[in-house]
């Protein structure tokens, strides 16, 4: 393959160097409950963010971010290489233009002049090279250490150029420096206690776990943005109270509606849902090497007892896309529709319980709020369960010690996952032998070598059947079973303008605040 130049009016096919993971058909298909007007931005007002839920771990750490608090407060302060578009594809940021060698094993990044950090100092060669390998060192304790394992060296090349070396071919890595843990900042930058970025807003007030204040840094280097003074951000735990917070005024936008709050702000004058399809799910897995979870057979049972038409409808009130035990969303291009579907079948779950030899033991399915959605989708799969001679019981964990002290410690269990840019970065940190997220404990040296050998394969129909050899893999373990994919139900208010949806999470890829502006 030839060498291609990337800039702001082209970039490489999805179907060229990889899927784009919950991007679906692209806008068409994101079922935005808010139009997406144009208009002219005007300046001014403060934007309050109602948030789901803050810690004392809160971080400007880009590294470590893991939720959509630290996903807001990181992409306001601070600017990637890239910038994921509305089909997940990478579009010129920080770097100008990116290019590929011939064997896609170099990636040579052009940056942009003129950019100043938050401090007045200018934006280096040197402090990308460092954002990016600073991933690879134990002490920053990186959320995506492993992606950067293909990453052999990055060298500045000149004041304005550094070039990536990878140790096998990967088309994907534009897309990957787009994603929120890697954010670009000043070399040497260790303690994040006074965040110093490139990006469009400068702290004002900051206390984890209660709120974050942040204001215009007017020296930003996009002429005229961002177009708001500010924004709050808070934590509203109750969602009906969020959503109550919306229809007041008390806040501006809020993520994660549910139930009825949803029908309530589509009826109300004041605001409305915005909605991101996108590959965001909540599965029941099974600890392979704790019993009974290491009974395939179980896992495969239950699969079968999952109403899934029931969960779109009735949990997720349609906002979702029905699932097929497998993490690639259907209409995306590395889906494998040769997969029988799975729907509910009590003969089969009987079938492959008998074969488990479960027989009347009690068997125990950890849920939790931290996992959203979880507990509902429980109580259709237990009510099933007993249909097919299955005595399951749910055990409703803590949601603040739940991912440390429940998900991948007990043999079953309840998971949620945020959209990932590409197929091949969601598998890498999940199924992977080893991997940090790898709650199954899911140890298939031939899987590893099929991961591996898709991020490296540039030809697309051989990418294909590599995926398709994947999920039919995961497909037949019964490690996983994953019903639905929930689409973000976010909540606007009619006087913000500026949101287009992005799927790698809500409210415009929670990437929005240098976007959005009050009507006039």
């Amino acid at each position: 393959m030839g060498n291609r130049l990337i800039t702001a009016t082209g970039g490489i096919s999805r179907r060229k160097f990889g899927l784009i993971l919950g991007a679906g058909a692209g806008a068409s298909a994101l079922g935005l409950g808010t139009s997406v007007r144009a208009a002219t931005p005007t300046r001014g007002g403060v934007l309050r963010i109602g948030i789901a839920s803050q810690s004392t771990n809160d971080t400007f750490d880009s590294a470590k971010a893991l939720y959509h608090g630290d996903f807001i407060r990181c992409t306001s302060l601070y600017n990637h290489l890239t910038r994921l578009d509305e089909q997940l594809k990478a579009q010129p940021e920080l770097a100008v233009s990116f290019e590929p060698s011939a064997d896609v094993t170099e990636w040579t990044f052009t940056l942009r002049k003129g950019v100043e950090f938050h401090d007045g100092s200018p934006l280096t060669a040197e402090d990308v090279a460092f954002s990016i390998l600073r991933h690879k060192e134990e002490r920053v304790a990186s959320s995506v250490r492993r992606l950067v394992q293909n990453i052999t060296d990055v060298v500045v090349d000149g004041p304005d150029t550094v070039v990536v070396k990878l140790a096998e071919p990967d088309g994907d890595v534009p897309v990957m420096f787009g994603i929120f843990q890697f954010a670009i900042v000043k070399a040497g930058t260790y303690d994040f206690a006074k965040p110093n970025g490139t990006g469009p807003f400068t702290v004002s007030e900051f206390a984890p776990g209660v709120r974050t204040i942040c204001t215009r840094n007017d020296n930003y280097w996009k002429n005229g943005q961002p177009y708001i003074d500010g924004f709050e951000m808070f934590s509203i735990t109750d969602p009906v109270a969020r959503a109550n917070a919306l229809l007041s005024g008390d806040a501006d936008v809020v993520v994660d509606l549910k139930g009825p709050s949803i029908d309530e702000v589509a009826k109300s004058d004041v605001a409305q849902p915005f909605i991101t399809n996108a590959a965001r799910f909540t599965s029941f897995q099974a600890a392979v090497d704790i019993p009974p979870g290491d009974r395939e057979n179980l896992g495969l049972a239950l699969s079968y007892l999952i109403d899934r038409e029931r969960v779109l409808k009735t949990v997720l009130r349609g906002n979702g896309v029905i699932a097929n035990d497998v993490p690639v969303m259907p209409g995306t291009p590395y889906f494998n529709d040769a997969l029988p579907q799975r729907t509910l079948d009590h003969d089969k779950a009987k079938f492959h319980l008998a074969k488990a030899g479960i027989g009347n033991s009690q068997i125990d399915l950890h849920v939790s709020d931290a996992s959203v959605f979880s507990t509902d989708i429980g109580q259709l799969l237990q009510r099933e369960a007993v249909n097919a001679g299955l005595n399951l019981n749910l055990r409703r964990e803590p949601a603040d010690s739940y991912w440390s002290a429940v998900a991948g410690k007990r043999a079953l269990f309840a998971t949620t996952f945020n959209p990932w840019a590409t197929v091949n970065m969601f598998l890498n940190l999940t199924w992977k032998s080893g991997a940090a997220w790898n709650f199954s404990h899911y140890n298939n040296p031939d899987l590893d070598k099929m991961i591996d050998a898709a991020r490296a394969t540039v030809d697309e129909a051989q990418r294909v059947e590599i995926y398709a050899d994947i999920q039919e893999t995961l497909h037949n373990t019964g490690a996983q079973v994953l019903p639905a994919f929930i689409s973000y139900v976010d909540g606007v208010s009619t006087r913000v303008e500026g949101l287009t949806p992005v799927p790698i999470g809500g409210l415009g890829g929670f990437n929005f605040t240098d976007r959005v502006w009050f009507k006039s």
